[in-house]
């Protein structure tokens, strides 16, 4: 295979299983880059997974301050800290606004502390926990669709949460399932379904990011495509007129106000990218 066909396939395949979505054009050969200038595809996962479009929540920005950072307080560590503790975090993420902070570069700060301490560290731990397996989640419902049992998935989230216990990283078990997923025999009894299922919907994503030039609206829309991609081919090409129908709508090539761009999201990553001083708190 190609270098490029092979890179693209394999950005198709990793937004699919991060994203549940086709990258379109302008993502896929923006991450293709990134790839052919030597970023390994691990890399480029854990990246991605603590970028503000892998972080599932939005918030109003004519929130206050204190109500901002109570609510991403709460979502982050629910009742996993003290309440004092989680005065303390409200009170820092208050004051960084008042510096000059915005919602997107907190977000980002506190998503990278969760995705880098130990889930065995005293302050972060169990907060640390909670959001690594909310991931995971994420990630195997993305990956295996309703092709696993709940009881087959949470074998395989648990298995994943204690790799990633043992030091590899999200982006390493990322790519790690979904090799898992390509690899396997589309008669194996248990995971012959989820492969069908997969490649179809790489088959699918690529006519929308590759043949079809597709362009990037927002996220939802991008979903939308793959929604109804089953085990059964003939859903391929279902979504495929689907998707020549929103190509030749007009309106669909001018660039959407929310759209789903990787490249932004990367960047906004990488200025964050410093330890945070979060990690300093002194918690009761």
């Amino acid at each position: 295979m190609p270098l490029l066909i092979k890179q693209q396939t394999s950005i198709l395949q990793l937004i699919l299983a991060m994203f549940n979505a086709p990258p379109g054009t302008s993502n896929l050969n923006y991450l293709t880059v990134q790839l052919n200038n030597g970023q390994a595809l691990e890399s480029l996962a854990q990246s991605l997974a603590q970028t503000i479009l892998f972080f599932d929540k939005q918030y109003d920005v004519n929130l206050s301050p204190i109500d901002f950072s109570a609510a991403l307080t709460r979502d982050l560590f629910g009742n996993r800290l003290s309440h004092k503790n989680q005065a303390l975090i409200i009170d820092y993420m208050v004051n960084k606004i008042s510096a000059g902070s915005s919602q997107v570069e907190l977000i980002v700060e506190f998503v990278s502390v969760l995705s880098s301490v130990s889930t065995s560290d005293s302050n972060w731990g169990e907060a640390a926990l909670h959001y690594n397996r909310h991931n995971v989640t994420k990630f195997i419902d993305h990956l295996l669709g309703d092709t696993f049992t709940a009881e087959n998935k949470a074998v395989v989230i648990e298995f994943i949460l204690t790799q990633m216990k043992a030091g590899k990283t999200f982006g390493a078990m990322i790519v790690w399932g979904i090799r898992t997923l390509v690899n396997v025999d589309l008669d194996n009894p248990v995971w012959g379904n989820a492969a069908k299922l997969f490649n179809h919907r790489v088959e699918v994503a690529k006519y929308h990011s590759i043949d079809r030039n597709g362009v990037v609206t927002d996220l939802a829309t991008l979903q939308q495509i793959l929604s109804g991609v089953t085990v059964n081919s003939e859903t391929i090409m279902i979504a495929k007129a689907a998707i020549d129908t929103l190509q030749d709508n007009s309106c669909t090539r001018i660039q959407h106000l929310n759209a789903f761009r990787l490249d932004e999201a990367l960047k906004n990553k990488k200025q964050d990218s410093d330890l945070s001083s979060a990690q300093e708190l002194r918690f009761a």
